[in-house]
């Protein structure tokens, strides 16, 4: 005859058997052992019925079904567990109070499916309800531990500790499924905020995978950077390096140690690049008075324009000055301590956690220092470069080309925001040549067939760099040497830019895949606002030409004609996307009746002579 005490002792038995582990030749054995044992405990159930045990036994079927409506989604029988887990789903809730572990589980097994089948309303709703479930029955737990505390014997102690085991366990899984949930959405607070609530719990239970704990760690750490709280990103990275130490696979512990560098290279990086905007704020209300297209045109107004401009310089730094404050107001740094109000992996101990933060195993201490100037930026430049070369040395090219490629365009940021305090133009011109230097050798590296995308972004990379040389030669062009080496730049920007343009048409990159014309245009949709940009910018620097009126004659034609093929382009375009470059097509329509008067008026008689050179 079946008794309860018979039912639990079966189904204490399957839970058993369904968290071993198996042989990857045989990956289901117990779990198929349990689903019999379960079957086999129905089949005695339904032949045995006790009058008086009958409502308590009826509840255990419920259980019973939905624990194997979880072994068969485990045994990859998604289909019918999740048919099961549903249809007991209903009957399970009516007796939460009694079974809220199996409630909590049946509800996360059908919520992590709804999940993963795009159903993120119905799966957010599951995870919601197995998180009230969880609070209320700690809630429950802690107020029946006061009342029954002198009365438990060993034995119920230890049935409550095991209780408390399992539902700890449920919370992580809650915690766990949340922040993946969130992340689809992409809801980076909540998805963070589940993120810390796991990586806490699993500290508090000291039994999880290093690895996963690092990763998902930096992770949240990069989340933090993005958030300026630089203090949270810290201790993020710091604690992961101490347990990356515990991580047995040598191949993985290397990863991992080159991942947390790659966070403390950012972690400077995001740094500097707050401060770089916040100097940007310090100079960009000056409004830029070198529009060469209309100088020749104005007339006697230069005056009056000036006037004006001087008025809208003082109303933006006025504007920039409130902006910089706010911004101030947003980022969270401590230049050495971490004694902040609510510190993150408390679970630890203070004691390690002091170790931990303030005697970390980095030969310099990981602090930072207000960016004001040069020295103050170039302090932070060289510990963030230090970090991204430690990084390189495991992430090389030779297997890890697209990581590496992205750590050389996080270095490249780096120089840049470096040159935004920069006060010297020979210096701002060698930051720049440096830029280069990191990434034009890789164009003899790359193949196109694999890496068409990355060379692409070298190209307008490449481009954009020449074009800000450029910028800077412009004011002293005095002689005809600043002169041609300014030229010098705008032709090697152009030729980059043609490179890059010239990539998107079938056979102009060696070695590169064929493709048909509706291929090209999209792959150009797909690049649109990066392809605009990069004909847009190549217009430019064929306008901005000096010398001899023949060669600023030749390229203002060029230039002309970039312009009426940009605008030919964006009427050809979709109109969902020609209607978010309704102020490129503004310019172009500007230029290109700009620009013939121009041409027009270095051919008239009233231009120099042919030998003259044309600097406007």
């Amino acid at each position: 005859m079946v008794t309860i005490d018979y039912i639990k002792d079966i189904i204490n038995k399957s839970d058993i058997l369904s968290e071993v582990i198996d042989p990857d030749q045989t990956p289901y054995k117990s779990k198929y052992e349990a689903i019999e044992l379960l079957k086999e405990l129905k089949k005695d159930i339904s032949d045995s019925k006790k009058e008086k045990e009958e409502q308590d036994i009826l509840d255990y079927l419920v259980v019973i079904d939905s624990k194997l409506g979880e072994l068969f989604i485990a045994t990859d029988e998604i289909t019918l567990g999740l048919s099961v887990c549903k249809e007991c789903l209903k009957p399970l809730e009516s007796i939460k109070n009694k079974f809220p572990l199996e409630t909590i589980s049946t509800l996360q097994s059908i919520a992590i499916i709804d999940i993963n089948k795009n159903d993120f309303e119905n799966g957010k709703q599951l995870l919601i309800k197995s998180e009230n479930l969880i609070n209320e029955t700690i809630e429950k737990q802690q107020i029946n531990n006061q009342k029954e505390q002198k009365e438990k014997e060993q034995q119920q102690q230890q049935q409550q500790l095991n209780f408390k085991d399992k539902l700890d366990s449920l919370q992580l899984q809650n915690y766990f499924y949340f922040a993946q949930l969130y992340g689809l959405l992409k809801d980076s607070e909540l998805s963070s905020k589940y993120c810390e609530l796991t990586l806490r719990k699993q500290l508090k239970r000291n039994n999880f995978d290093k690895l996963e704990w690092c990763k998902n760690s930096l992770m949240l750490a990069e989340y933090y950077l993005s958030e300026l709280n630089f203090d949270y990103a810290k201790q993020c990275f710091l604690v992961s390096n101490y347990i990356c130490k515990e991580i047995e696979n040598e191949g993985d512990r290397e990863e991992t140690q080159a991942n947390i560098y790659l966070v403390m290279g950012k972690f400077y990086l995001e740094f500097l690049h707050f401060f770089r905007d916040i100097e940007n704020l310090n100079h960009c209300h000056r409004v830029n008075n070198n529009d060469n297209d209309v100088d020749f045109i104005q007339g006697g107004l230069s005056s009056i324009k000036l006037e004006k401009e001087k008025e809208e310089e003082d109303k933006l730094f006025d504007e920039n000055q409130i902006k910089k404050e706010k911004m101030l107001d947003l980022i969270s740094f401590n230049k050495r301590s971490l004694n902040i109000e609510k510190p993150l992996f408390t679970e630890l101990g203070n004691q390690l956690l002091d170790k931990i933060y303030n005697h970390s195993t980095f030969t310099s201490p990981i602090d930072l220092i207000v960016v004001k100037d040069q020295p103050s930026a170039r302090d932070i430049f060289l510990k963030s470069q230090h970090f991204f070369n430690k990084a390189k040395k495991y992430y090389k090219l030779d297997g890890f080309v697209s990581q590496h490629i992205k750590i050389l365009f996080d270095q490249i940021n780096l120089f840049e925001y470096l040159n935004m305090f920069e006060t010297n133009a020979g210096r701002k011109v060698g930051i720049h040549k440096k830029k280069i230097e990191l990434i034009e050798p890789l164009l003899k590296e790359l193949n196109p067939t694999y890496f068409l995308s990355s060379i692409r972004s070298i190209y307008f990379k490449i481009a954009e760099i020449y074009s800000e040389i450029s910028k800077i030669y412009q004011y002293i062009c005095t002689n005809l040497r600043e002169i041609q080496t300014y030229n010098e730049c705008l032709f090697k920007s152009m030729e980059y830019y043609n490179l890059f343009l010239n990539s998107y048409n079938d056979g102009q990159v060696p070695n590169s895949p064929k493709i048909t014309e509706e291929e090209k245009m999209k792959s150009i949709i797909e690049d649109f606002e990066v392809y605009i940009n990069a004909k847009l910018e190549l217009a430019v620097c064929h306008k901005n030409v000096k010398g001899v009126n023949k060669l600023v004659l030749e390229h203002l034609e060029k230039s002309l004609n970039i312009f009426r093929s940009i605008i030919t382009l964006l009427d050809s375009v979709p109109k969902d996307i020609s209607s978010r470059h309704t102020q490129e097509y503004h310019l172009c329509s500007q230029m290109s009746s700009l620009l013939p008067q121009k041409i027009q008026y270095l051919s008239s008689n009233k231009t120099p002579n042919p030998g003259q050179w044309y600097g406007k």
